[in-house]
């Protein structure tokens, strides 16, 4: 009798059964080929156990996205909340080959840097497209929709491990058991290759026209794969390879695998940029088609403004569970709840009691990410001729007008929190900063933060933020906590973005960009559509007019070094904090800028006006090996025609 393994997580993903929503991701394990395939039942756990390899992208201690780029900081060395937390040992460099963080190659045991090994989960999908045909009491067409969706998975697993490694095996069938010792030493394959095996295996499952335009039946299959996830998964996977650190890059025209092949193309071609343009208006056109839409706040919330109408309107856009600008995301119960209690900053003195279920205040911005919010112009601070810039650490006294919705009424504060756009007030907490809940009288009688040591939300013996500042973004308003009522906790089952209309519009934008001479209408129509929707530009009317009125540099939208650069800050700024920066400076190859630039925050450990310093916390180091991460020494003993990642 042929075994198969089916790993199983310890986490609740995509939510309990008992929840009574979304598809549930812990099955029970099947030991037998014939029992896997021999009712709908048992292939329908299988089919989970694949969703269930597909990386948990909230999880701050084992997703790079979150833990492991330049966007927070936390307070690590204080709190044994963060004592074994993986992703922020690879961001402070320390990444190894002896037992790798993160190692999704070939799966890590240890408490400190659990992961799965993706190539398990390969197998796992390997095995159920080449048995679900064999499954008696199911319909053709859920056979072939079951099938597209684990070609999808497969395809996305391979895209993961490419992101992070670069070239990598591509496994088209497993290997079978009586296979020779050399037919097992697998190569890895240059980095092309892999990018249209990858899209090919998802156009294979587009092309069955079995996958649904978009999910019918909400309360028991939100988080599975559909027409539109499938066409954005191809999209990033095509822009990924048209990006300069595989498009061109000669940095790395040394490595080469077992077989000599060449496996990062070290010539420029423009023909991947066109590729990946032509599957990002694809992937448009279908979440259109599907009902997909930018996101609006449309609850029934009493006497709130117009500006904090907007500011729900960017809050929720994340958080929100049934959401129409959301093209593919899992729900993982445990670790939504654990992200937004790491976010939560205490308004109130209870809240401040409750710091380890849901005040842990840990997950922080950086100062420059901070910095990197554009003005109220919609321009960058730097860049904006009304705007301050010289001083923006100095302290003042807070202008009501414009700000009664923003910040405490007579407060003050530093200059850099006031004159901002309304994504930073939406998704920053700061010192003396309004957070808008339902526990507030009014939005504009909102709980402010408090920061300073000895403060509410001040630096503390144990949890606190280490840079003065708060991911707000990812903290739902209807979490209220009073003494004897917690409420807004179900406000914390919501799925975790992978890909989003957003993303996808400025994505869009961007290979548009690169394929023109110089930018048009036709690149400018997307990135306005994302910032119409951040309430930016409305005196103007357009981000061309904005920069022609009040930038510096009042031509920069015309060039395409101009756009490229425009775009590259508006995805960061749109899409902060959702794991998506740490990929995209990884692809455009900017990582040995930005990810050597010294930690900054404010000087927490000050209890007066001191501490709007701008102050060092850590001083990291990136070299061109960490483009691509390791794998395990021991994994090269078993295969010796496994080659390293290079300058490892």
């Amino acid at each position: 009798m042929k075994r198969i393994k089916i790993a199983l997580l310890s986490l609740a993903a995509l939510g309990a059964a008992a929840c009574g929503d979304w598809i549930d991701l812990v099955p029970d394990n099947v030991p037998t080929m014939e029992m896997a395939f021999k009712t709908r039942t048992n292939a329908e756990k299988m089919l989970f156990t694949c969703y269930d390899y597909i990386p948990d992208h909230a999880n701050p201690w084992s997703t790079p996205g979150i833990g492991a780029g330049d966007e927070v900081w936390n307070c690590a060395e204080k709190t044994f909340y963060y004592s074994n937390e993986a992703a922020f040992r690879i961001a402070k460099g320390l990444q190894n080959t002896n037992d790798p963080y993160l190692n999704y190659w070939s799966g890590s045991g240890s408490v400190s840097t659990r992961c799965n090994n993706l190539f398990v989960g390969i197998n796992i999908c390997n095995t159920f497209i080449d048995n679900i045909d064999r499954v008696p009491d199911m319909t053709t067409a859920d056979k072939a929709r079951w099938k597209a969706e684990a070609k999808v998975i497969k395809a996305y697993l391979h895209f993961w491990l490419l992101q992070l490694y670069g070239p990598i095996p591509f496994v088209e069938k497993n290997i079978e058991v009586s296979a020779s010792p050399d037919e097992v030493k697998v190569v890895r394959e240059p980095v092309d290759r892999v990018a249209a095996k990858i899209v090919a295996l998802i156009d294979e499952a587009l092309e069955s026209n079995a996958l649904p335009l978009y999910i019918r039946v909400r309360d028991t299959e939100m988080g599975r794969l559909t027409q539109p996830a499938a066409r954005a998964i191809k999209a990033k996977v095509l822009a990924t390879v048209a990006s300069p650190l595989f498009n061109g890059n000669g940095d790395f025209a040394f490595y080469k695998n077992a077989e000599g092949e060449n496996l990062i193309s070290a010539e420029y071609d423009p023909a991947k940029w066109e590729a990946a343009r032509d599957a990002c208006r694809e992937a448009i056109e279908s979440a259109h088609e599907a009902g997909h839409a930018l996101y609006e706040f449309d609850e029934v919330v009493n006497d709130i403004s117009d500006t904090t109408r907007l500011e729900l309107t960017l809050r929720h856009t994340i958080i929100q569970r049934y959401d129409q600008e959301l093209i593919w995301g899992i729900r993982h119960l445990s670790t939504t709840r654990d992200l937004m209690g790491i976010c939560n900053a205490p308004l109130t003195d209870y809240q401040q009691g409750q710091q380890i279920g849901w005040c842990k205040m840990m997950h922080n911005p950086t100062l420059d990410v901070v910095e990197q919010f554009y003005s109220d112009k919609g321009l960058p601070i730097d860049e904006d001729k009304t705007y301050d810039y010289e001083h923006r650490y100095e302290v003042a006294e807070t202008p009501y007008h414009g700000h009664e919705y923003y910040i405490e009424k007579g407060a003050r504060t530093a200059r850099l929190h006031m004159f901002r756009e309304p994504r930073f007030y939406a998704w920053i907490g700061f010192d003396k900063g309004k957070w808008f809940t339902l526990e507030a009288p009014s939005d504009e009688d909102s709980f402010a933060v408090y920061c300073k040591s000895g403060e509410r939300a001040g630096r503390s013996l144990d949890c606190y933020s280490v840079t003065g500042f708060f991911t707000k973004k990812m903290v739902s308003y209807e979490l209220v906590m009073k003494q004897g009522t917690h409420t807004g906790e179900a406000s914390c089952h919501y799925a975790f973005p992978i890909v989003r209309l957003a993303d996808l519009y400025l994505l869009y934008a961007e290979c548009l960009n690169e394929c023109k001479e110089a930018p048009d209408a036709e690149v400018t129509e997307y990135i306005q559509k994302v910032r119409d929707k951040a309430g930016l530009d409305r005196e103007t009317g357009s981000l061309e007019a904005t920069w022609a009125a009040w930038s510096k540099n009042p031509t920069k939208p015309t060039t395409k070094e101009g756009m490229r650069e425009i775009i590259r800050r508006e995805r960061m700024i749109e899409l902060s904090f959702e794991g998506q920066r740490f990929h995209d400076l990884r692809r455009w190859k900017l990582c040995m800028d930005y990810f050597n630039r010294p930690v900054r925050g404010w000087d927490v450990t000050a209890s007066d006006e001191t501490f709007y310093t701008p102050s060092y916390i850590y001083f990291r180091k990136f070299t061109p090996r960490d483009y691509f991460w390791p794998i395990r020494l021991d994994d090269l003993y078993k295969n010796n025609k496994l080659q390293q990642s290079p300058l490892w």
